[in-house]
């Protein structure tokens, strides 16, 4: 296909359950004049055979096959891949709204900016659907020159498949996901956002669907907490780090790092680790909480014990108040899960008593109608009664 205006780069790994309606999101775009990058990152599942029977009804898919690296690696490949002059990016477990990148292109292109963006839904396994964080309130869009002239911006999530990015761009800059760390969005868009001329946000524009798996196997990685997956947000922060650091941007720091670092305190509170992993993590952890003392980071109260005790280098005692909190949090948990399932069963009653007071009230409306029925029968025989026997009365007179 020639002029193909948007690349969409989907890493694909062992997502057999999910990569059906990812797919049918994309290929349904109202936008046609995309390509599909499919890498299939050493799947063991049936994704595989799946992207390959899509690929057969749609000439625009493209399936690159690599052994297991990791979604930088693959999202890098795709980058290496893609001929169109915009790049977006998809998590397959995920789906995007059908006229999302109709939408994000037509403004990009319209406005001339390097990135557009908007928000996006957290869907739950329960069904539930909630909107990300509005931080903007009323306003429907914001276009600034560079990141300068809004640094609330910057405390949207750096998530990047609600984001198409100017491919030239891209290159120019020598703007790669970092491979074998976590947070690699964080250090994507930091990248592109401190040298960006024009941004443009979308602030009440909803384009994509952030699929939230808690349990089983198949969790969603935020919910992830192990010593893996933690010290790989550390290494993931660290080159963030460096970048600003490099490019003399320590301002940004508090900005971009705020959340991410609440983020992660929470992960270790909950985390499946034992005290001597949970040192190890401090210990290497420290360094970018210091950072965060010297730029007055203003962290929820919640969290600032346990960011005093790792900043003083106390780790015996933060992994103490990390229990703590823990065993907190887990009885939190299970009460709200007895509420919701305490809620659930008087839904489930308030349910069946309207239905069962609807079928009262329909049978009563019946009877009534009955009973009008039998009045009226019953007051036309009293007229011919009464007409009859003033009839007879007549005749017996004369």
């Amino acid at each position: 296909m020639n002029n193909i205006k948007i690349s969409v780069i989907i890493p694909v790994y062992n997502v057999e359950n999910y990569l059906r309606q990812c797919l049918d999101s994309i290929i349904n775009q109202t936008l046609k004049e995309i390509e599909i990058i499919c890498i299939n990152d050493g799947s063991t599942d049936s994704s595989k055979q799946i992207l390959e029977e899509y690929a057969l009804k749609d000439e625009r898919i493209k399936i690159i096959n690599q052994k297991n690296k990791g979604v930088s690696a693959a999202r890098n490949t795709g980058i290496d891949a893609a001929t169109g002059e915009y790049i977006g990016f998809v998590d397959s477990d995920d789906w995007v709204k059908l006229d999302a990148y109709e939408k994000l292109y037509n403004k990009i292109t319209r406005e001339d900016v390097d990135i557009v963006f908007s928000r996006y839904n957290y869907v739950f396994e329960d069904g539930r659907i909630e909107h990300n964080p509005n931080y903007f309130k009323e306003l429907d869009e914001i276009k600034i020159n560079s990141i300068d002239e809004n640094l609330e911006l910057l405390k949207i999530s750096p998530s990047i498949w609600t984001k198409i990015f100017k491919k030239s761009f891209i290159l120019d800059n020598k703007i790669r996901f970092p491979e074998g760390v976590l947070a690699e969005d964080l250090f994507f868009i930091v990248q592109y956002l401190l040298k960006a001329n024009g941004i443009v946000y979308l602030n009440n524009y909803f384009s994509y669907n952030y699929r939230i798996r808690d349990s089983g196997e198949e969790k969603s990685t935020i919910h992830i907490r192990n010593k893996k997956s933690l010290m790989a947000m550390i290494d993931g922060y660290l080159k963030t780090y460096n970048i600003l650091k490099d490019q003399k941007q320590e301002k940004y720091f508090s900005v971009f790092f705020k959340e991410h670092f609440q983020y992660w305190m929470n992960s270790f509170i909950l985390s499946n680790t034992s005290s001597s992993e949970k040192k190890e993590l401090l210990e290497k952890v420290s360094f970018l909480f210091e950072k965060v003392q010297e730029h007055k980071l203003e962290l929820d109260m919640n969290y600032l014990p346990l960011f005093n005790d790792i900043v003083d280098k106390k780790f015996d005692q933060a992994i103490l108040f990390s229990d703590i909190i823990a065993d907190f949090k887990k009885r939190e948990t299970r009460s709200h899960d007895r509420y919701l399932k305490l809620q659930k069963n008087y839904l489930k009653l308030q349910k069946n008593y309207y239905k069962n007071n609807q079928r009262l009230e329909k049978l009563l409306d019946n009877r009534k109608k009955q009973v009008a029925e039998l009045q009226t029968v019953s007051g036309w025989l009293n007229y011919k009664f009464k007409n009859i026997f003033n009839r007879l009365k007549q005749r017996v007179k004369s």
